[in-house]
Formats: C-alpha cells, structure tokens, sequence
C-alpha cells in the first residue's frame, strides 16, 4: 500500500502553514488555550495577567518578531511535581509568549498530521479520551483476545531524538519557517538533541509523531494496539503472540532510541486482570480502579 502524500503547504484559502500559525485569528485561539490552562509566567516574569493588558499588541508584536526572523524562545522554566507512584516528574514551562506561539503551531499542525496518525493512539488527540482507548481495549477483548502485554517506555519523552523527530516532520510539513520555530523550541528543550519538555504546548503533538511509525509497525491483524501517551497494551489471542509482540515492540523502540521500562512492563492474561489508565481490566469488564 502507498504511504500518505505529506500535507500540502498550502492550507486554508493558499496560505502558507506558517501564516497560517501567525494570523491573528489562530494566535487568539493559541491564547485563549494557554489562558485556560492557566499556569504561572515563565522565565521572564509576565504573567498572564500582564499579557493580557495588551492581548492585540503582544499578539501583533509576536507575529511581526517571527516573520522578521527576530523570534527568540526564552529558557525553560523548570521544576520538579510529585507523581502517583511516589517519583517526581520534571516540567519545563515556556514563557507565556512562547506558549501561545506554541498552541497555535500546534492547533495548525494538528489538522494537518491527525488525520495521518494510526487509530491506535488516544492521547492528546481530539475527541479521543482515556474512555475511548478503554472501550477499544474491550472490543479487543471481544475479537478474542486473551492475552496483554501491558508497556510502559522508559523516560520517553527524555528520550525523543531531535534529528529523526525534525526529519520526519519536515517530510510532512515542508514548511522551512516553521520548522525552523520548531527547531528552535526544540533547543530549548535540550541542548544534546535529545528529549522534549513535559509542559510545553508543543510536546503532545511531537510526542505522538515520533511514535506514530512505531504504533503502525506493530499494530496487525496478530496484535492489537491501544496507546495513549507512553503507556501501550497489545492484545493477542495467544500467550506466544504476546511474547513475540513485546519483543517486537521492544526492537522498534530500540530503532528510535527508547526502550520498555521493564518495571512497568509484563504479559497477563485478562483473567488474571491487570491496570490500565485507571481502570481494571478482568475477564470482559473494566472498572475504574480503586485509589
């Protein structure tokens, strides 16, 4: 079967993609996403508060620094939260500018990419949830699956290339402004080429490309995949499927610079029962786990 065409880089009346990012119509929708997420300022300072006294003015100013090609993103604003299991999970925050250039880069290259990423993946994609990607896991158990190889990736957003993330993106989106915004934030993220910041508008959509190839390889007519985010289960009808299905998965992450984190990863039955997103999975039934 023939790969999908990139998409054009035209869009939306003949604008290019960047243009499109910069009108003011998608730099509103990219504030008004980063105001409803609320957050603190970034290393600068401005909060949102402040940003919003002159919204047309810093939305104007912002678009003019980056079709003059003088658009620098700030550092990261980083700091440390606290996660169920007891770790704590490293966040790096842009400023409030950078954010809404951010949201609006991704809004644009959403429509663009979504339609072309595997069904299999349910997070950070618009009108999928963590009900949705349940629900498939039980239509799996249905088709007759019995066996579950319930994965976890070690530190994978750490561990995302910049060079094969950007040379995959720019096949899609042959759009040189825009990548170059993209590269920029990119550095910012980290300076060795490798990990993307949890926290920044960004990231979601990158973290979903970069695993797209891997969710198409593996999903088949043998094995059947549910991802959402970093954490994946396989279905299979036998315990051997299951088997070479983790070692399968465990050698296209390799390709990619990732790896199972194999704490968190293991094969079960669904009669024996195992936990995912929340919900416990036991025979033909998911219920939301107990706390």
């Amino acid at each position: 079967m023939d790969a999908p065409l990139p998409p054009r880089l035209m869009i939306s009346g003949g604008r290019l993609v960047i243009e499109e990012i910069l009108s003011p119509e998608r730099l509103r929708e990219g504030w008004r996403r980063v105001r409803a997420n609320k957050g603190g300022p970034g290393r600068d300072g401005v909060s949102l508060a402040a940003f919003s006294l002159r919204l047309e003015r810093n939305l104007a100013r912002l678009a003019e620094c980056v079709r003059a090609g003088r658009y620098r993103p700030q550092p990261l604003k980083r700091f440390a939260i606290k996660k169920r299991d007891g770790g704590t999970r490293l966040l790096g925050v842009p400023g409030v500018a950078d954010r809404v250039l951010q949201s609006a880069t991704a809004l644009v290259l959403d429509e663009l990419l979504d339609p072309l990423m595997s069904d299999a993946s349910f997070a950070y994609r618009r009108g999928r949830s963590v009900e949705h990607a349940v629900a498939r896991i039980l239509t799996y158990r249905y088709w007759g699956g019995v066996w579950v190889v319930d994965a976890d990736i070690a530190d994978y957003f750490g561990s995302v290339q910049h060079g094969r993330l950007l040379a995959e993106l720019s096949a899609l989106v042959p759009c040189p402004a825009t990548m170059a915004l993209v590269e920029a934030w990119l550095s910012t993220f980290s300076d060795s080429g490798v990990g993307i910041a949890q926290g920044a508008p960004i990231s979601p959509l990158l973290a979903n490309l970069y695993l797209d190839p891997v969710d198409k390889a593996i999903h088949s007519r043998k094995v059947r995949l549910v991802r959402y985010a970093d954490d994946l289960v396989l279905v299979t009808r036998s315990e051997g499927a299951a088997r070479w299905a983790r070692a399968r998965l465990a050698g296209l992450l390799a390709e990619r610079g990732l790896r199972l984190n194999l704490d968190k990863t293991s094969i079960v039955s669904f009669a024996d029962g195992f936990s995912f997103l929340g919900y416990h999975f036991k025979g033909t039934m998911a219920l939301p786990a107990k706390r």
